[in-house]
């Protein structure tokens, strides 16, 4: 962000000098979030805005303005004689419900990017390093060739969104603290869809004939159960490939289970008779995310590093009406956005009912030949 206008003096504004300007700043950050064909969208909310016109907080900036969100109500604000106030009205909504999209959903912690695209239709690239392994090369000998084979596939984003109504006695008799409280769960809603969206790339890519879709790896001994040797093989098979498969996702009964294996809940003191450093290393611990949307019997790893990133071609945009007939205001909330997979080896799935010797590691995850380069 700009550095504040340091070439207003706020002591000589006053309250109709900062209702006159608000027109065009929420004009302008609506422009930002939507994106136009030359430029990409991007975020940016109220406070950063007056942060960087006047150097002062939002809070700072209702007081001068004449709101106090402890008090004042949508009401108030749309009664106030001067009108351009009510730019403020879907500002403060979005502010609510952005804070709802923040707080619970887990995606922001299983990306490794949110990009801002400019369509609905994005290319992403597809890199099979199939035979690249060097050879021996012995004097005045053409060094030969390997294959690397480069595709694209065509990642499209979706308009998500939903609409709520503000009957005229919420309106008219709640303040807008308060009002924002129920907005943040509907912002929470938002980002439930968000994080269902991502669970379906993870498991399923983006291609259609599912060439993409996590593998599924089987256990030692299916009778057990997943137990900590079988995370131990798939965290060191990880640590080979250059994953850090650290971000575990499951529904309630796998968290159960694991909370319950002897690795994570008993205590230790003291310390071995002999160290081992391995160095491929392994993680030391784990995030375990609850989502309904694993399949039975099994659990999501993944490198957040390298398995997904976020393509937002619109971030999040509010429009409302008047609906007369039932003494209602309408405002519907909408973001076009979804998400792409970027490596295969970066969310397998480890199902407690299958053998590993039925259910090993799929051949893009077998690191061994390319260790055996034959140098004759």
């Amino acid at each position: 962000m700009a550095e504040p206008n340091k070439t207003i003096d706020l002591s000589k504004f006053k309250a109709e000098d900062f209702i006159k300007d608000l027109k065009g700043m929420v004009q302008f950050m609506d422009a930002a979030r939507a994106g136009n064909k030359d430029t990409v969208c991007t975020e940016i909310s109220l406070e950063e805005m007056v942060k960087e016109k006047y150097g002062i907080s939002q809070a700072d900036f209702f007081e001068k303005i004449g709101i106090n969100p402890r008090m004042t109500t949508m009401q108030n604000i749309f009664t106030m004689p001067n009108e351009g106030i009510r730019w403020i009205v879907p500002e403060i909504i979005r502010a609510a419900i952005v804070l709802g999209i923040r707080k619970a959903p887990f995606y922001p912690e299983i990306i490794a990017h949110d990009e801002h695209v400019g369509g609905l239709q994005v290319t992403m690239p597809h890199i099979n390093m199939s035979d690249a392994a060097p050879a021996k090369i012995n004097e005045a000998e053409t060094i030969p060739l390997g294959d690397i084979s480069y595709g694209e596939k065509q990642v499209s984003i979706f308009k998500i969104g939903k609409g709520f109504k503000l009957t005229d006695e919420v309106r008219d008799y709640v303040s807008l603290d308060v009002l924002g409280i129920y907005l943040r769960d509907f912002g929470i809603q938002l980002g439930y869809a968000l994080d269902a969206m991502a669970m379906d790339v993870l498991l399923n890519g983006n291609m259609t004939d599912g060439s993409e879709s996590a593998p599924v790896i089987g256990v030692y001994d299916t009778t057990k159960g997943i137990q900590y040797r079988d995370l131990l093989h798939l965290w060191v098979r990880a640590s080979r490939l250059g994953r850090n498969y650290q971000n575990i996702i499951g529904g309630e009964d796998q968290a159960i289970e694991m909370l319950d294996l002897p690795e994570f809940k008993k205590r230790e003191q003291g310390t071995t008779q002999a160290t081992l450093n391995i160095k491929s290393p392994v993680p030391n611990q784990a995030s375990f995310y609850i989502h309904p949307g694993t399949p039975d019997n099994q659990l999501l790893l993944v490198d957040r590093a390298a398995a997904i990133i976020k393509l937002t071609a619109k971030e999040l945009m509010l429009e409302s009406e008047r609906i007369v007939s039932n003494q209602t205001q309408a405002t519907y909330a909408t973001l076009t956005t979804g998400f792409c997979k970027m490596y295969h080896d970066a969310a397998v799935l480890l199902a407690s009912d299958k053998k590993f010797t039925e259910f090993g590691f799929p051949s893009f995850m077998t690191i061994d030949p390319f260790l055996h380069v034959g140098l004759e």
